[in-house]
């Protein structure tokens, strides 16, 4: 008898993807599977609202890409995560359900407040000083001034830190090699998203084992 195809993989291979670069295409594929999912688990009242709140972050990584908060990804990776619980553990009783759809509901809110706080402040960085009220001049002295040309304020750009950066900025700060246990500690990522990072990086030769569970910048 053929083991039942896990609905999630094609969900956590589009994650994998998108946690290595955000853009356009990462960001449209793991929606996709992400709308493809909630037809499938139409039936799932809690595995569908995890669906509807990670909708609305693919469209804040669209807008923002590299200046968005790392807690967007953390978010969808939780998110993921519970889908996956749900589909592994079809017994888990309701009250254990609602624990942990209510927990990431109230992380949804946080990175709402993040979103809001980045927002206001590309919003002040961009806006227009307000336009100095002219004094009135006397007919019989008035003297031509020379306007200066305004100039924008610069927008101020946050770099980039996806997940996959974040794990290789731990590697390289530690010479002698780190352990999967300190990555964990250090990322707050799973070890599921930590190993598959080390994988990919393990194949471009950015980062090499030198010892089992022990990891080196190549």
């Amino acid at each position: 008898m053929k083991p039942k195809p896990n609905l999630l993989e094609p969900l956590l291979a589009s994650l994998l993807t998108l946690d290595w670069e955000i853009s356009g295409d990462s960001i449209q594929k793991f929606e996709e599977e992400l709308v493809a999912l909630k037809k499938r688990l139409s039936d799932d009242a809690d595995s569908k609202g995890l669906i509807v709140l990670a909708l609305p972050v693919c469209n804040y990584l669209r807008v923002r890409k590299g200046s968005a908060s790392p807690a967007s990804m953390q978010f969808l990776h939780e998110a993921t995560r519970t889908l996956h619980l749900f589909q592994r553990d079809k017994k888990l009783g309701v009250s254990a359900r609602r624990k942990v759809v209510n927990s990431l509901h109230s992380k949804f809110q946080s990175l709402l407040a993040d979103v809001q706080r980045i927002n206001s402040a590309v919003v002040r960085v961009t806006r227009p000083k307000p336009k100095a009220a002219a004094l009135p001049s006397s007919p019989k002295t008035a003297v031509k001034t020379k306007t200066k040309k305004k100039t924008k304020p610069p927008v101020r750009r946050v770099k980039k830190q996806t997940a996959t950066t974040e794990v290789l900025k731990v590697i390289a700060s530690h010479k002698k090699g780190v352990e999967l246990a300190k990555l964990r500690r250090r990322t707050g990522f799973a070890d599921s998203t930590i190993r598959g990072i080390l994988s990919k990086a393990i194949k471009e030769g950015k980062v090499k084992r030198i010892s089992r569970g022990v990891y080196v910048a190549a």
